[in-house]
Parts: structure tokens; C-alpha cells; sequence
């Protein structure tokens, strides 16, 4: 259940009263300024101020909401609506109706016993106890607002007058003046014995004595001398220290005045905590207790006799609290309040000042804590508590007083339709006609064929609906219609609205605000000036009105003219009618909206309005003049022609751009809609973005700007050359485009090992294996996905094989290439290692040896091949990138002798000579079993895969 948050509660209250001036002159959604409130509201919406209900400030707030239109109108139209009808609701409404039609009340019998004249009730059966709502705060204890400002300090007191029962001590001024024969003043302070020393008379012992006795000392040796008079007064008062202990808020020693008190000393400490004992308050003298304290005496009936005048070293001590009880509610005076031995809830409530005027009287509710361990709540009517035995209080018991309903017992109410809706006061014997006359007492548009009552019958916990015909009541005087009333009964007139749909109309196009308004003799002029009034851009021509036939659903068109509508002309001004939908059209529905565009080297190309008149000169700087690349002596103009409306003709007219922007009439060409304009770059623009980087062991390596069709070698010339340290024969050129082939070649390759493996590891093929054949293919393939995992993540090189030679052979040579943007050369310090790998019996990095540079020694140092290797297939990577094999070297039997540079039936492949940076890789002996007969696809896509990439593969098998 929807819940309203207790801080609105009062502002919708607000809004209710603020909005019923608005009831009687609001009609559908028509935008009225709202009213200020009536006399009558003025003084509800007064009495809720005064009744705590609402501020001030939330009146304002509600004021301000409406009139700045913060309130939606869907919520002004419910709120008026929930003002207007009270309690009821939508279905209360409809099942009255359908009582009244069919001629009796909900129970069967209510018809006829209403006809009786009713029983009056006494006002307390009406009466019910407060809905139980959240719980307050918790007041403050009583008494602690008496120390919520303490006095920042009790310094010595000067120049106050004392009463004659002040004790002097030491520290106290005594002013003496004497005139007459002698005239003079004295100021003596009495010292630590206790002494005065009083000129001419002599030291006077005055400790201990009181202001009477004082003066009557002085009086009397004054005397002693002839013709003197003397007056006696207190100066600066001595001041003392005392101890404030217990629970206080500051406890510790203070400084105070000799004239201070008890409930002084404890202002100056800040009071008791919320723990402290305002009823117990002890003043210790030498280890002795003076008195005790009860400042419920002093804050309820002004006692300030136990209030003891401090000495010094005096101690006030305060204990810790008795049992403490809340009261809360409508009594005079919430608050926690300390229990001083036996206490009942009688004398609970007088220390609250006993209930408040609106204080429920037949429940006071106290919750108690029972044993630590649940709450119990008791409910006691205040009668009780006279003439009976009392009710003891508990520590910590919550004592909580309802208020009386905010509902008159003695009232009917009247909402709805009415001029004057609101509380009547109830007489016996009273009947509708009472409070409803005649139809003068009704609003406009009521509707008479139904009117409710709405009774509550308390005893069964219900409401009753008893429906009545209004009309035959007010227009026929019909006597069965006029029912007897009851206290609280509430009468509900109906508007026609309610139950008859509202008439509206829709607006759309160019108005403000299009959308649904509700129309009651309304025009087209109306409702644009209810929409917001017209657009800019709205045409005055002509307009259209799509009018619905209610019974038939059929839809006709009518065309009406903006302009003489909107001067109330009565044949375009048309009248309204339900479900009506008028749409005001833009100039542009009627006159297109052409466009020309240019495109190319300008600083704002697109799509610009055309304008008449316009030339090429007037678009290019429209869209930001051309950028300082463009090619100013030819640029082209595309022009669209639409032939008898069959077909499109397209003409490209070319002119020199400078001569336009010049104001040339051959080439500043007027413009036609939806002309395209091009204006293009001067050639090899973009070359000019175009770098290569040279690193390793050039003089000068870095990245450079490349021109078109230049070849490495120029860029070598403009990188210095190489460095001593340079070695050729391991350079390694990179290619961007090459990269993108290699990839894509890989992922390619990779798809079809994927697809081949998926193949080898279905059920269909491991089925035609024996159980250890189809083991080992299992294995065999989890290797192979691990490999082609890897593969996936792999990255082409782009690599490109390269002879690099010294630059002036290099220049003439065939690997002399034209250049490429984002190309890489990179020239390595000359290694001095040859390296072999695979299945020898100590595969590693040698030594590169000048005199014994041929391939068998390097294999012959690694302890040669296993009895697994396949010595067949042995080939070497050379440091450029290139791969020599036993097959690749030979031709006809013949083969290839470096050293000679020419071929010969001599030579062996393991005398191949090796470079520095070369590898020789010698691969395993691949022994298939039977499940593997049908794996040769799968491992040759591996190794093209591998080879594309640049990666060595080791096979398992």
C-alpha cells in the first residue's frame, strides 16, 4: 500500500485548499491563473497553521508550485478531483449506480428503513481511537533545558549588594566612609586571620560575623569619636573553589562566588547528563551531607529553599538518575521525567501538566519493557484513574496520549459538484434538502440522474452506498428521493464529466505545444492559441482538419486556410467536435526544401540550404573556403536535370577555381538545387605522409620521409650508409602490405587445420580405430590443437628476403625495391655464431669458424644426428631468411658450390659453407602408425602454416 511521506501529508492538505478556487471555473484542461484562496479557505488553511499542521513556509511552498506551474496538470485535475469527492471512490460510484438501478440499497432493506426516521446515536459511538501512526522522537528529559546555555564563568562578583545574614571571610572588601569631623573612606580587605585594620581605631576581628553584626561593630567604635558619622557596605566579594562531580557534563573544581549556590555551581558545569539525577542533588560539607536538592521543586513551583549558599571545598555530587518514564502526545508538557520512589501514572501526568484540550481521554496507552525481554502495551481510560486504586509506573514505561479525531461527530459532508462543499452540522431528523435546496446550490454540468451517500455503520465496520435520483429530488420534488441523514454521513454530487467522456482534439505539426486538449465549444482559432500558438515555419496557407463520425467511425478531410482561421473568419474558423484532429503544416510541405552539397578539399564540406541566386563562389565560402592543398585550376560542378519526369540527366561542367573565387563569370557558375560541387587535391598530396625507419648499424638510423618510387638504396645513401659493425647478410626487411598477406594467408590455413582436427576427433573417425589407436590419435591431436592455439595468436612478420650488399653493387642489384610507406630495415651487428637445433645430440650455438665453415663440422660439433633424425631432410636458415635443403640444391644430381659460384657433381650438401647467424635445423623421423595415415593433410597445413609465419615447428612423431 502507497504510503505518503509525512512531510507532504500537509502540502497536499495546502494544495487541496489552494486548488478549490480553481473548481468552479476550470474547465477540461483550459490554463486559468489560480485564484487566491477564499475567506473561508484563508481561515482553514490559518487554523492548520495554527494547529501545527503545516508552516508557514509549506503554505508559501504550495503557493509557489501552482503558480509556477510545477504542479502537473494531470496532478491538478486529480487533486481537484480528490476535493471534490472526499472519500469516495470509483468503485463506490459505480456500485451505487448499479444499486439505483436496480432500486436498492447494498443490504436489501436499507431502502425502506431509510424511509424511517432514524435513531439519534449518542457522539461517543461515533467516536474511535487514532489510527496508530509512526512513532515520534523521543521528547527531551525535563528540566535539561534549564543548563542547555550555561554561564561561560562565576568570576568574583563586584559592587552587588548582599543580604545582612552574608558571612564575612577572608578575601571579603569592606568599604567604611566616614564624615563629619573626620572625613575619609576606607577599603579593607580582612585578611587570612580573619582581621580588618580600621585607621585610627585599630584591628577589628570580623571573620565569621554577618554584614549585620559587621556594621554594628564599625558603628559602635565609630562612635567612640565625636561628631563622626560612618557608612558600612560590601566591595569586591571574596570568590572560593568547589567540586561539581558525579554525573555532569564538565565535572571538575570551579571558581565561583561567594554568593554562589548550588544550582550556580551546577549551571557552570553544564548541567547532568542525560544519565544524571535532577531530583537527588547532594551538597557535601566536610565528608557530611548539607542537603539534597530536588530541582522539580524549583522548575515546577519556583522553591528555592533547599538551594544552599556554597562555602568552600563544598562538593555538589550528582548520583545517577532514579527510573524515568515518558509521557508524549497530547499533554501539556512532554518529556522524560525522573521517578522519586513511589510514583503512579496520575502524578505522571500532572508533572506533563495534565492532558491538552484535544487529548483522547478514553485511551492512555503505556508500553513496557517486561523483563528485558518483550514490550506489553496497556491501554487505560483516564476516568479510571479517579476513585480507584492508581497505576504504578515502571522504569523506562513509554506513556503516550491519543488525540480526539479531527472529525466532527455532529457533521455531514458535502462534496462534488457543489457550489458550497464542506462540513454541516447535523440536527435530528435532518434530510438531504436541508443542505441541498434547490439546484441554485449545484456547479454547472451536474449530472442529475445519480447522486450517493456515503454512511458508515461503525458496529459492522462497513460503509454503506445509498444511491438517490438527484434530479427527481431537486426537479420534482420527489419526497421518496429526500432521505433522512446521519452524523458523518458524506453526500457526493456527480459531474457530467465523470460519466460522460470529455470531448477533445488533437493538434500536431507546427504549433508550440501539439498534443490532446480537452474542447468545450472550441474553435480551430482556440485550440491553436490553446496549443501555444503558431510556429514560425507554420504555413498560413492551408490546413487540415480530420473529422471522425462517432457512430460510423468514418473519416472525412476538411481544408481550411490558417490565416483567415486565425482572424476568426466563420467559414475557416470551424467549430470543434469530438476526436477532431487538426494538423498545421510547415511552408517547407509545400515549397521543398533544395539543398546543394560540396564535397572535397574545403574546411566544412557537406550539405548546405540552396539560395536563390547562388553561385560557386558563394558555397566554397559558405563551407570554410578551400584548404591549402586544394588544386585551384580545375574543380567540377555535377548538375541533375529531371526530364519530363521520366528520368535524370547528370552534367559535369568543369571551371578554375582561382577565376571563381576571382568573380569570373565564365567559371563563378550560378547555382541550381541539389548541384554537387567537387573540389579536388593537388596530386601526390599524400605521399608526403609516407615514412620508412632504418635502424641497426647505419650512421644516421631513424625514420624518414619517403618521395614516390624511391628505392632503399637512396635511403640508405640519406641514412649515412653503414657502420663498420654492419652485417649485410642479416638484414631484415619488413612490409606492411606483405604482413597483411601473410596473415591473412595464416588465419586461412589456421581455419583449415582447425576444420581437419574437428574432423580427426569426431566419433565417426575414432570409431574405425582400435582402443589403442584411437588413444594415441587423442593425444597425438590435443598436441596439435595446442600447437594451432598458439598459432592463432601468432603474428605475421611481413618479412621480406633481401641480399643486402654494399650500396654502390647494392644500387645496381635486383633487390634494390621501390619503397612502400611504413616499410623496415633493420641491420644487425655481425654475429659470431652458427646455430644448430633439432634432433642432434647437443643441439646449440657455435663458434662461427672461417677456415671450417662447411655445415658438417658445425653437425659434427653437436655430436651429429640421433638415430631419430631424418639426415635427408636437414636444411639450413640463413641469416637473410633464406632456407637451403638438400633438394633445393641440387639439379640433376648436380649442386651448387658457393664458394666457386658454380655448380658441380663434387659437392655434398653437408660441405653446404655456413655464414654467421645461420641455423641448421635437423628434423625428426616421423614414424606413423595407422591411425595417422590419414593425418598427412593436418601436418602439412602445420608446417605451411609455420613456414608462412616464419615459426620452426619440432614434430612429435
Amino acid at each position: 500500500m502507497n504510503k505518503t511521506h509525512p512531510y507532504f501529508r500537509p502540502l497536499i492538505f495546502i494544495l487541496f485548499l489552494l486548488l478549490l478556487t480553481q473548481i468552479t471555473s476550470s474547465k477540461g484542461f483550459a490554463e486559468t491563473a489560480p485564484a487566491a484562496p477564499s475567506p473561508s479557505q484563508a481561515a482553514a488553511i490559518g487554523q492548520a497553521v495554527s494547529s501545527g499542521q503545516v508552516s508557514p513556509q509549506q503554505v508559501q511552498q504550495g503557493l509557489n508550485m501552482i503558480n509556477s506551474g510545477q504542479v502537473p496538470s494531470e496532478a491538478v485535475e486529480q487533486l481537484k478531483q480528490k476535493v471534490e469527492m472526499g472519500t469516495i471512490t470509483t468503485e463506490d460510484i459505480d456500485a451505487g449506480k448499479k444499486l439505483l438501478e436496480q432500486g436498492q440499497s447494498e443490504t436489501g432493506e436499507a431502502g425502506k428503513k431509510d424511509e424511517a426516521k432514524p435513531e439519534v446515536k449518542p457522539e461517543d459511538e461515533y467516536a474511535s481511537p487514532d489510527k496508530r501512526e509512526g512513532r515520534d522522537p523521543l521528547p527531551e528529559i525535563f528540566g535539561h533545558k534549564l543548563f542547555s546555555q550555561p554561564p561561560s564563568t562565576f568570576a568574583p562578583i563586584k559592587d552587588m549588594p548582599v543580604s545582612n545574614d552574608y558571612v564575612i571571610g577572608p578575601g571579603d572588601e569592606i568599604n567604611i566612609l566616614m564624615w563629619g569631623r573626620i572625613d575619609a573612606s576606607y577599603n579593607l580587605v580582612v585578611d587570612n586571620e580573619g582581621v580588618i585594620l580600621f585607621p585610627k581605631i585599630g584591628p577589628l576581628s570580623v571573620a565569621g560575623q554577618t554584614f549585620a553584626e559587621l556594621k554594628e561593630l564599625i558603628h559602635q567604635k565609630a562612635e567612640a569619636i565625636t561628631g563622626v558619622n560612618v557608612n558600612v557596605s560590601m566591595g569586591k566579594l571574596r570568590s572560593m573553589q568547589v567540586f561539581v562531580l558525579g554525573e555532569v557534563k564538565a565535572p571538575g573544581v570551579y571558581t565561583v562566588s561567594s554568593l554562589a549556590t548550588v544550582t550556580n555551581a551546577l549551571l557552570s558545569s553544564g548541567g547532568p547528563t542525560r544519565l544524571g539525577s535532577l531530583r537527588d542533588v547532594e551538597l557535601k560539607r566536610n565528608n557530611k551531607d548539607v542537603t539534597r536538592l530536588d530541582f522539580y521543586d524549583f522548575l515546577l513551583k519556583g522553591d528555592t529553599s533547599a538551594d544552599a549558599r556554597l562555602m568552600p571545598g563544598d562538593v555538589i555530587f550528582v548520583p545517577q538518575a532514579g527510573p524515568m518514564v515518558t509521557v508524549s502526545g497530547n499533554v501539556k508538557r512532554p518529556a522524560i521525567y525522573e521517578l522519586r520512589e513511589y510514583f503512579d501514572l496520575q502524578e505522571a501526568l500532572d508533572l506533563a501538566g495534565g492532558l491538552s484540550p484535544r487529548a483522547f481521554s478514553q485511551r492512555i496507552q503505556i508500553e513496557r519493557a517486561l523483563e528485558n525481554r518483550v514490550q506489553v502495551v496497556l491501554d487505560i481510560s483516564y476516568g479510571e484513574l479517579t476513585g480507584k486504586d492508581s497505576m504504578p509506573l515502571r522504569d523506562g514505561d513509554q506513556i503516550r496520549v491519543s488525540s480526539i479525531l479531527p472529525t466532527s461527530v455532529n457533521a455531514v459532508f458535502l462534496y462534488g459538484n457543489i457550489l458550497r462543499p464542506g462540513e454541516y452540522a447535523y440536527s435530528p431528523s435532518m434530510r438531504i434538502k436541508d443542505i441541498l435546496p434547490d439546484i441554485g446550490t449545484l456547479m454547472p454540468d451536474t449530472y442529475f440522474s445519480y447522486a450517493l451517500i456515503k454512511r458508515y455503520q461503525l458496529d459492522k465496520m462497513k460503509a454503506e452506498l445509498i444511491p438517490f435520483d438527484l434530479g427527481r429530488l431537486l426537479l420534482n420534488n420527489d419526497p421518496y428521493q429526500n432521505k433522512y441523514l446521519m452524523p458523518l454521513d458524506e453526500i457526493y454530487i456527480f459531474s457530467k464529466e465523470r460519466f460522460e467522456d470529455k470531448k477533445y482534439a488533437l493538434i500536431s505539426g507546427k504549433v508550440r505545444n501539439p498534443g490532446q486538449y480537452f474542447i468545450d465549444k472550441m474553435t480551430i482559432r482556440d485550440l491553436i492559441y490553446k496549443a501555444g500558438q503558431l510556429e514560425r515555419e507554420a504555413s498560413m496557407e492551408s490546413g487540415h482538419l480530420y473529422r471522425t463520425n462517432s457512430a460510423t467511425k468514418k473519416v472525412d478531410i476538411l481544408t481550411f486556410n490558417v490565416a483567415r482561421a486565425m482572424a476568426d473568419d466563420p467559414t475557416q474558423n470551424l467549430q470543434l467536435q469530438d476526436l477532431d484532429k487538426v494538423i498545421i503544416h510547415s511552408i517547407y510541405d509545400y515549397n521543398q526544401k533544395y539543398t546543394v552539397t560540396i564535397n572535397g578539399v574545403v574546411n566544412n564540406p557537406g550539405e548546405y540550404p540552396f539560395a536563390d541566386k547562388m553561385t560557386v563562389k558563394d558555397l566554397v565560402e559558405v563551407a570554410g573556403s578551400p584548404k591549402d592543398n586544394a588544386f585551384l585550376d580545375e574543380a567540377e560542378l555535377v548538375r541533375y536535370n529531371i526530364i519530363d519526369g521520366k528520368s535524370v540527366e547528370t552534367t559535369i561542367l568543369k571551371f578554375n577555381l582561382n577565376k571563381a573565387l576571382a568573380e569570373d563569370p565564365d567559371h563563378n557558375l550560378k547555382l541550381s538545387p541539389l548541384d554537387v560541387i567537387t573540389v579536388k587535391q593537388v596530386a601526390e598530396w599524400d605521399e608526403r605522409k609516407k615514412t620508412v625507419t632504418i635502424s641497426g648499424e647505419t650512421i644516421f638510423p631513424g625514420t624518414y620521409q619517403i618521395r614516390k618510387d624511391e628505392s632503399l638504396s637512396t635511403i640508405l645513401l640519406r641514412a649515412g650508409g653503414f657502420t663498420q659493425y654492419s652485417y649485410l647478410k642479416g638484414a631484415v626487411f619488413t612490409r606492411e602490405s606483405v604482413r597483411v598477406v601473410q596473415q591473412k594467408r595464416i588465419d586461412e590455413m589456421t581455419e583449415m587445420m582447425e576444420t581437419e582436427l574437428l574432423r580427426l576427433s569426431s566419433g565417426e573417425a575414432l570409431s574405425a580405430l582400435s582402443p589403442e589407436d584411437a588413444q594415441a590419435q587423442n593425444q597425438y591431436l590435443a598436441g596439435q590443437k595446442a600447437v594451432l592455439s598458439k598459432l592463432k595468436n601468432s603474428r605475421a612478420s611481413g618479412r621480406v628476403t633481401l641480399k643486402l650488399a654494399e650500396l654502390d653493387e647494392f644500387t645496381s642489384s635486383p633487390y634494390d625495391l621501390s619503397l612502400e610507406d611504413g616499410d623496415h630495415l633493420h641491420i644487425p651487428i655481425k654475429p659470431s655464431t652458427v646455430n644448430v637445433v633439432g634432433a642432434v645430440y647437443n643441439p646449440n650455438a657455435h663458434i662461427f669458424d672461417e677456415k671450417h665453415p662447411q655445415m658438417k663440422n658445425y653437425l659434427a660439433r653437436s655430436g651429429g644426428p640421433t638415430k631419430n633424425a631424418e639426415d635427408k631432410d636437414i636444411y639450413i636458415i640463413r641469416a637473410d631468411g633464406t632456407v637451403i635443403s638438400r633438394n633445393g640444391t641440387t639439379f640433376l644430381g648436380a649442386s651448387w658450390d658457393e664458394s666457386q659460384k658454380r655448380w658441380g657433381f663434387w659437392n655434398k650438401f653437408e660441405n653446404t659453407a655456413l655464414y654467421p647467424g645461420d641455423t641448421i635445423l635437423v628434423p625428426e623421423k616421423m614414424i606413423r602408425p595407422d591411425f595417422m595415415k590419414n593425418m598427412k593433410d593436418v601436418t602439412q597445413i602445420l608446417y605451411q602454416i609455420a613456414v608462412t609465419a616464419g615459426i620452426t615447428i619440432t614434430q612429435v612423431f
